[in-house]
């Protein structure tokens, strides 16, 4: 951990209430070629855990995956706040979900959209369409660059001309389309808001999380998983280095709340 971002997590964990809120694929999680085998690593776990049980801290996974994929893959312990599909799907606390109903035509939509991209790979091996309950994801992870390119253009023109509302939402190896308005950054606000949080530690790696970053504020923190532009004030390498950050953290704010505790 770099000196500067040292002084910045040891400033943050001696906020009243913190909300530590994270991306899952690429920031706790390697990527992996099948995103139904991405864990997040032990060490990362082990500190969610820790930071999960501290008193006065929330946490939150807050992913471009649907909600099911995030809890089949997250291991979050019942309590743990969950944001699936970008912001459009929330679960709080209690386990139950927030629900935010589909009108008759945006279901219509969401149909349409995943056979129109169904049809498109039909003839490109390595390419398939992940279907989520507000939109569907081209994932080209094990299609040549060259091809998989070629693929997402084609995607792009076809979803545009065809359904113009869907919102488009590029990633690592895929190529998102959304149903949903709805962004990372309202959904941290969001939870910001819920648990009257006095400020917010975010980690991301991919420019869906770009739009967390820019939305964060005096007292916050942001650090970008990985290489390349980020709003972010600061970055690591990559989820290990994460981990570590994490770790830190935990053990700052435990101390830190222990002492406040005694005095």
């Amino acid at each position: 951990m770099s000196t500067d971002l040292d002084t910045a997590v040891r400033r943050i964990v001696e906020v009243p209430k913190l909300l530590v809120a994270l991306d899952f694929d690429g920031t706790v999680a390697p990527f992996t070629d099948n995103p139904a085998d991405s864990r997040s690593l032990a060490d990362a776990h082990l500190a969610v855990i820790r930071l999960w049980q501290l008193r006065q801290t929330t946490v939150a996974y807050v992913s471009g995956r649907a909600l099911d994929s995030l809890r089949a893959v997250a291991d979050a312990p019942r309590g743990l706040l969950l944001v699936g599909s970008h912001g459009a799907q929330v679960q709080l606390e209690s386990g139950a979900e927030d629900p935010q109903p589909l009108n008759t035509q945006t279901v219509r939509d969401v149909s349409d959209l995943g056979t129109r991209l169904e049809n498109l790979i039909a003839r490109v091996p390595g390419a398939w369409i992940e279907h989520k309950p507000v939109g569907a994801v081209l994932h080209t992870r094990n299609v040549p660059d060259d091809q998989a390119a070629d693929l997402q253009r084609q995607a792009r023109e076809i979803i545009a001309q065809e359904l113009p509302v869907a919102r488009v939402l590029p990633g690592h190896d895929v190529l998102e389309f959304s149903l949903k308005q709805t962004d990372k950054g309202q959904a941290v606000q969001r939870l910001r808001e819920h648990v009257h949080a006095d400020a917010v530690f975010y980690a991301g790696d991919d420019r869906t999380d770009e739009d967390v970053f820019r939305s964060l504020g005096k007292g916050d923190l942001g650090v970008h998983v990985g290489d390349g532009r980020t709003a972010a004030e600061y970055s690591v390498a990559d989820p290990r280095a994460l981990a570590n950050v994490l770790m830190g953290m935990a053990a700052l704010r435990r101390r830190h709340l222990t002492l406040t505790e005694n005095l």
